[in-house]
């Protein structure tokens, strides 16, 4: 009996170790922080639901958050296990999450620009002449 023989080709990993200050790191590292701080805004959000807003303190359940996690910097879980997470808690994947974050920044954009508006026109009523209802000597 003949061998079977595989028609599939293999796939030859490209080594990008000689890029040295120019190589860029994986589409996942790049998008850790991404997934990371959706998935904390989603349960933050999710945990002030259920306890209510009057109950809930969001720098008490970062510090929790960060026991739990840790900090996107030490990568305590590979993103395969925060997507994971993220699938089986809210039911999102990465191109959720990312479109999450998207959106949140986008939020806190506007946020912001609405601040300076509000600030400037805090500077202008402040440093324009008070109108005074002082009678006005007509004689």
């Amino acid at each position: 009996m003949a061998a079977n023989k595989s028609t599939k080709s293999q796939v030859i990993t490209i080594d990008d170790s000689a890029m040295e200050q120019f190589k860029v790191e994986s589409f996942d590292v790049r998008k850790y922080n991404t997934i990371f701080y959706s998935i904390r805004d989603l349960y933050g959000r999710e945990s002030q639901r259920q306890l209510g807003s009057d109950n809930f303190d969001w720098k008490a359940f970062k510090t929790q958050f960060e026991i739990c996690f840790g900090r996107p910097e030490d990568c305590r879980y590979t993103t395969e296990q925060l997507l994971t997470f993220a699938q089986n808690k809210f039911n999102m994947g990465l191109e959720d999450l990312l479109a999450y974050n998207r959106k949140s920044w986008e939020l806190r954009k506007k946020r912001e620009q609405q601040y300076a508006q509000m600030e400037q026109i805090n500077l202008v009523v402040k440093h324009s002449p008070e109108i005074t209802n002082s009678p006005v000597d007509c004689s």
